[in-house]
């Protein structure tokens, strides 16, 4: 009897391996997924940037005299400098190394002192340039056959789709170059931000909003899709305790492509220019803007006109109320500089005007500044 069964036996033992096997190989693909591949992929890309600031403060207690001062006149107070150190994030993203990053990253900034790639080589770079409206920076890294991550669109990403934040948020308390990841979705997309948002002097305007933890050291880093693409530049967060609460931002990389593509081929971004400038009608409510044939209650009363300007040459006048710009509703002068600051040389730009309680629309070309 027992031989009999024996044969059924090892047939039993088989079929438990073969089932503990396809277990196995069950569990260990669903770790490694689309996020662990896509990490996989883009992470050797992400630099970390360590920059020093030199400061320079006066030391030296004006009514202490010290064992010097006996063999000559007293001396003033001494000047020592201090290296600051401060560390964000960017990536590579082409094949030529060319690495992006936010300008706030190096403002202020004397000097580089190291981009470093996860695995442990230290780059030479040379700065390309910048746009601090946009915190926009390129650098140039020397090498050959350097990993990079390609730039994607984001102007068909989907709320609630799956995103990766990838960066330095540990500054110098970690030693090692290796970045860190953190996953979320796209909470929002174009995401209007207060205007005084970065002082009214950066366009932190239409931005994407994700949950995926972003903290200080992530600047210039990365948000990359489930497709191995860059979709966005993590530039700040709104937080109470200065880390993450699930409120992070990116600038949309259709905006930077633009941006990098202006300094790469000019070294700069061009600025752009209208020609006039404004005030908010609701801060003139002491003007008698009646008895001047203005009815608007609300828009940017155009108050000056320069010559030759692409504005003028479109028709818009003085006592013009501006309401809207290439659609968005517009209220205050920073509003205007806020839509001109996405704009590029050559870009078509739509006002929307009251005169004299009539609508009707300007539509001209962006122009350079003169004199950039």
């Amino acid at each position: 009897m027992k031989r009999r069964f024996a044969p059924v036996l090892v047939c039993v033992l088989l079929l438990a391996v073969s089932a503990c096997a396809d277990v196995q190989d069950d569990l260990t693909s669903s770790r490694r997924n689309a996020i662990v591949n896509t990490i996989e992929k883009v992470a050797p890309a992400v630099v970390t940037i360590n920059v020093v600031e030199i400061q320079r403060e006066r030391v030296g207690d004006p009514f202490f005299f010290d064992f010097w001062d006996h063999f000559g006149p007293r001396r003033g107070p001494r000047v020592r400098e201090r290296a600051v150190e401060s560390i964000g994030t960017g990536f590579i993203f082409d094949v030529e190394g060319h690495i992006l990053t936010n300008y706030h990253v190096l403002q202020g900034a004397d000097i580089i002192a190291s981009v470093t790639l996860p695995d442990g080589r230290n780059l030479e770079v040379e700065l390309v340039g910048f746009d601090e409206r946009s915190d926009i920076a390129v650098l140039k890294a020397k090498g050959e056959k350097l990993p990079y991550i390609p730039l994607g669109d984001s102007e068909d990403l989907l709320v609630g789709e799956w995103v990766m934040a990838i960066g330095n948020p540990f500054g110098l308390i970690m030693r090692d170059p290796q970045p860190s990841v953190s996953v979320g979705v796209i909470s929002a997309n174009h995401r209007r931000v207060s205007r005084d948002v970065g002082g009214g002097d950066r366009l932190y305007q239409d931005l994407i909003q994700t949950d995926a933890a972003i903290n200080p050291g992530n600047s210039g880093g990365p948000l990359v899709n489930v497709n191995g693409r860059a979709v966005g530049v993590n530039t700040m967060i709104f937080s109470v305790s200065g880390g993450s609460q699930g409120l992070g931002f990116a600038i949309p990389i259709s905006r930077v492509k633009r941006v990098a593509d202006e300094i790469l081929k000019y070294g700069r971004r061009r600025n752009p220019w209208l020609g006039f400038h404004g005030e908010a009608i609701g801060e003139l409510a002491g003007y008698s803007l009646r008895e001047l044939g203005i009815t608007a209650t609300e828009g940017v009363l155009v108050t000056e006109l320069l010559r030759d300007c692409p504005a003028i040459e479109a028709g818009l006048s003085l006592g013009d109320v501006i309401v809207e710009m290439n659609g968005e509703v517009v209220g205050h002068p920073v509003d205007v500089d806020l839509v001109t600051w996405g704009l590029f040389v050559d870009d078509s730009v739509t006002l929307t005007v009251d005169r004299r309680g009539e609508r009707r629309q300007v539509v001209f070309k962006v122009k350079e500044l003169s004199g950039q």
